[in-house]
């Protein structure tokens, strides 16, 4: 039977194999309950060059290692993961680009 660290171990070298700066790569567990049963939430910090990376093009990249991760923490675990990455907040104004002029 796996443990949570197990899977978080599994979770860093996918994610240290995407990135271009892998020493950056930082991640904690967020366990709680809620009403379908036992979550792990597994928050991932990387290097801002590789959160597109990490996210891929329309979150293939994510997707992926998401139902990755999600099918052996069930198998193995019995419980769901949920695999969140963390990015920096973007201001509403960012994309404003007529009030940049």
């Amino acid at each position: 039977m796996q443990t949570i660290a197990e899977i978080e171990a599994l979770l860093i070298s996918l994610i240290k194999l995407i990135a271009t700066h892998p020493e950056d790569v930082e991640t904690f567990v967020d366990e709680h309950a809620d009403e379908k049963g036992d979550l792990a939430t597994i928050h991932i910090k990387v290097h801002n060059d590789d959160i597109g990376l990490c996210i891929g093009e329309q979150g293939v990249n994510a997707e992926a290692v998401r139902k990755v991760i999600g099918l052996i923490s069930t198998r193995q675990l019995g419980r769901r993961v949920y695999i969140k990455i963390d990015t920096p907040r973007i201001p509403k104004n960012h994309f404003d680009f007529a009030s940049q002029e």
